[in-house]
């Protein structure tokens, strides 16, 4: 027997071992391994080899390493949504449904458990770094004058040298700042389409998008997605030829409310599908920097865009503070001088100081530093609440494990609706968003999301029990 041999062998003795293990439920799904150093300790290897037997962990979908926390035992495939990819489905007048004003008012309620709000804890939030942003601010003369209607400067500099890739430099003049990403989105569209205009939009998709789409009178053809994979291309394909839509509106990095990451080859096949087509893109990448894995951000479809097809809506709720209302729309220069028309005639500016202490930290070492913490945690945290949701609820339960973002959108056993488990929380101060909200056919009545980024305690702990006991009896 050769080295090679010996090693070979040796590492993948070390991956059966640990899988043994994890198959017996002694690492159950959301538990940390032993550290690389101590199995070379127990196992008598080297660092190499216990590197490999992980690898061989990884590759099979056993663990996931998260920086700087060690590696983490996955959900078994066997407990994930299979979605059966259903026909694209015709929505002529899009409308939301009433219960979401109520949603939105329980989600205002200090006293719920915010699982139906999609919004990191405080805890998380970057405050003295931005304390210290927001003092640079009032020491800047600009905060004494009406700053520019399509945004500060600076800001907006930022804002282009963070949305630029390899195949596409955005440029300050082609970035709008508004008030979060919603608006963004809003403008986007109503510069674009008119009352009547055919839009896609791949489903389940964020319900305030619909409103917008409600909003502006717009048609909307759902798309089905692969909660792992997003938008399913084919089915693109066929509404375009079928339907011949103006728009398609995708969020295709950790996506709301799968948290599905579309590939890089089929973000690059989407861009190519709408440019053959003459379909304009509406991309959502709110959650784009939000990456578990420590690793390179995962391309936006405007990074990769070079026929200028997509226009891209972001924000800083997500992963700094809610709070600042700092968002943005990168579009064609057209679009944004229509836009800036629009902001001198309603508002003449936005706010100067939330904008400058926003340039200020937007890529300083602070907000670096901020975003590897922040993803490094949530890893973590999302994986102990797939945990707790699979031990507590129906056994049939599922959940989809985002590779990014904090939300969890999970699929009850057949035969339970999620409308009714949301009533019966609401009863005991727990909100979560149900399934049909996230499509205008009614569709995923038997699902609904969760946000796990929520810091874990008693309390949520306590939560998650009694949302599985009202899941058992409903």
């Amino acid at each position: 027997m050769t080295n090679t041999d010996r090693l070979l062998t040796k590492y993948s003795k070390i991956a059966n071992s640990l899988i043994g293990r994890i198959e017996s439920g002694e690492f159950p799904p959301g538990s940390k391994l032993p550290s690389l150093r101590k199995i070379c300790l127990f196992e008598e290897c080297n660092l190499s080899t216990a590197v490999e037997a992980f690898g061989i962990l990884q590759e099979r979908g056993f663990i996931s390493g998260r920086e700087r926390s060690g590696y983490f035992v996955l959900p078994r495939p066997e407990l994930y949504p299979k979605y059966k990819l259903e026909k694209p489905v015709r929505v002529p007048n899009p409308s939301v449904p009433e219960e979401v004003s109520s949603l939105m008012s329980e989600l205002a309620d200090p006293g719920f458990i915010p699982f139906g709000a999609a919004v990191p804890d405080p805890q998380f939030l970057p405050y003295s770094s931005l304390q210290k942003s927001y003092k640079k601010s009032l020491k800047d003369s600009q905060v004494y004058k009406y700053s520019d209607a399509a945004g500060i400067l600076e800001l907006r500099k930022k804002i282009a040298i963070r949305s630029s890739g390899k195949e596409r430099r955005v440029r300050p003049e082609e970035v709008f700042i508004t008030l979060g990403c919603s608006e963004a989105a809003f403008l986007a569209l109503s510069l674009s389409t008119k009352p009547g205009d055919k839009v896609a939009v791949e489903s389940p998709l964020h319900f305030v998008l619909y409103q917008i789409l409600s909003e502006l009178k717009l048609k909307a053809i759902e798309i089905p997605t692969d909660p792992f994979t997003g938008l399913d291309l084919q089915s693109y394909i066929s509404v375009i030829k079928k339907e011949s839509p103006k728009f398609l509106i995708t969020i295709p990095t950790f996506s709301n409310p799968t948290g599905s990451l579309m590939p890089l080859e089929s973000k690059k096949e989407l861009l190519k599908i709408s440019s053959k087509y003459g379909v304009k893109i509406l991309e959502d990448d709110i959650y784009g920097d939000l990456q578990h894995n420590g690793g390179i951000r995962p391309s936006s479809l405007l990074s990769l865009d070079t026929e200028g097809i997509v226009t891209q809506v972001s924000s800083l709720s997500k992963s700094v503070n809610p709070g600042l209302r700092i968002g943005w729309m990168i579009s064609d220069i057209t679009k944004v001088e229509n836009a800036r028309r629009l902001r001198l005639a309603e508002a003449i500016s936005l706010p100067a100081i939330p904008q400058l202490a926003s340039s200020y930290f937007i890529g300083s070492l602070a907000h670096e530093r901020h975003l590897r913490e922040f993803r490094r945690r949530l890893g973590g945290l999302v994986l102990s609440y797939a945990d707790s949701f699979l031990e507590y609820f129906p056994k049939g339960t599922k959940v989809a494990i985002p590779q990014g973002g904090f939300l969890l959108w999970i699929e009850l056993p057949k035969g339970k609706d999620s409308r009714v488990l949301r009533f019966q929380a609401a009863k005991k101060k727990i909100s979560l968003v149900p399934g049909n909200l996230f499509s205008l056919s009614g569709k995923y009545v038997n699902n609904f999301r969760i946000n796990a980024g929520v810091l874990m305690g008693p309390k949520v702990i306590s939560a998650i029990q009694t949302l599985g006991k009202i899941a058992k009896e409903i």
